[in-house]
């Protein structure tokens, strides 16, 4: 996958992407899960106008900024995000009765929108509610650091820390990504969401405090690593059972994966071809059951992940081999499934599907003006998977800014 260029003024048309006009230029979906710029290939759309900056990061989301290189769009665009990431840095990834950090998801999606400035100082400040860890963990081997330890945060953020010093980030993602991956469900996907966001911020540009940032986020996964039991043979969204059918009432945080881990919920079976198109499935399965999870009032919040948690993995793709990507999306699989199972309830696919919606620039400054994390989180997820116009991934923006 090749980063983008906005091409000069020699090209006579403007290309458009979700209704967003590119400046003088054709600009195309790549294998159905990048962009690049040329000519307009047949099969894909391609619409004229124009565009700012703001517009065309809008336009083409997290997928631009999702590729394998790093380099930065705008000299300018690192600014509040890192500010905000170094001010997170050195503190516990959750805190007791609110659940996982998401200020630095949240702003990084905000960067990757071209909405930098809205990365607020109320953001910044936000790291004093999340406890700062011992400054002598800095000195602790981190040797000891174990798999599902979530005390041992400080140790495994000291490992991390110490690889991503002696090597790029790429090759850490390498090693550790397919290691971490039966744990994929982790703090409700929380530690591969973040180590996602960290990379694409690092593909955009690598800083010191987007390296902290990754050595997190695979903290946070490697500590609260749990791997899903695997059996009964379920391993498809229309033959789910759901054990907790009954109880309807809210699911505290630090609740949800002992639920999850409680019984065998679904297999884990290997996914087979590509698996891109595989995850591209798992999303957009996830996506069609929160949509009648958001209409049925069910757990939204942790119906959520099973879009935004499978959604991370892409991040991954261009730094693991593909035996690695397969291990990622089958236990992306498997865990989007579980949740479903643990806080869904059954339900009739595409029945709440909407006609009438808005296009993504529009839904994207809803969430950006809502400040709800979950929300931008949600948002950037659904446009980076919008990649054939299937109304499903609008319809779930217009049912969440209806309950929000």
């Amino acid at each position: 996958m090749r980063c983008p260029t906005i091409p000069g003024s020699g090209s006579p048309a403007a290309a458009t992407l979700f209704g967003i006009r590119l400046p003088k230029s054709s600009i195309y979906l790549h294998g159905g899960h990048g962009f690049d710029v040329g000519p307009v290939v047949q099969g894909h759309k391609v619409i004229v106008m124009e565009v700012n900056r703001r517009q065309f990061l809008a336009a083409t989301s997290a997928g631009l900024l999702s590729c394998a290189c790093t380099r930065s769009l705008d000299a300018g665009t690192s600014g509040r995000l890192d500010l905000l990431l170094s001010a997170h840095a050195g503190r516990w990834p959750e805190r007791e009765g609110a659940g996982a950090n998401h200020y630095p998801m949240a702003a990084e999606v905000l960067e990757a929108f071209g909405y930098e400035e809205e990365i607020d100082d109320a953001w910044i400040e936000g790291a004093s509610l999340y406890g700062s860890l011992s400054p002598e963990s800095s000195v602790m081997d981190s040797g000891d650091a174990r798999l599902g330890d979530y005390g041992g945060f400080n140790l495994w953020l000291e490992r991390f820390r110490r690889e991503l010093a002696e090597r790029p980030w790429q090759k850490v993602i390498k090693t550790w990504a397919p290691t971490l991956a039966p744990g994929i469900s982790a703090a409700t996907f929380h530690g591969v969401i973040r180590t996602g966001h960290a990379v694409r911020a690092l593909a955009l540009q690598r800083t010191p405090a987007r390296l902290e940032e990754l050595a997190a986020g695979l903290a946070f996964w490697a500590a609260r690593y749990v791997e899903l039991p695997s059996g009964g043979g379920i391993a498809d969204f229309s033959e789910l059972e759901h054990p907790w059918l009954n109880q309807a009432e809210d699911v505290p945080f630090h609740d949800v994966m002992a639920r999850m881990t409680e019984r065998p919920l679904v297999s884990v079976i290997p996914i087979e071809g590509d698996p891109r198109i595989a995850l591209d499935a798992v999303v957009r399965e996830g996506a069609i059951a929160f949509l009648e999870m958001l209409v049925a009032e069910r757990h939204r919040i942790w119906n959520l992940h099973t879009v935004t948690g499978p959604a991370a993995v892409e991040w991954l793709f261009p730094h693991v081999d593909r035996r690695s990507a397969e291990r990622l999306v089958s236990f992306a699989r498997q865990a989007t499934l579980a949740t479903l199972a643990s806080f869904g309830e059954p339900y009739q696919s595409r029945a709440h599907e909407r006609k009438d919606l808005e296009d993504w620039p529009t839904y994207i400054e809803r969430a950006v003006a809502s400040r709800s994390v979950h929300g931008i989180k949600l948002i950037d997820a659904l446009v980076r998977f919008d990649r054939d116009d299937d109304p499903i991934w609008r319809s779930v923006a217009a049912q969440w800014f209806e309950w929000v």
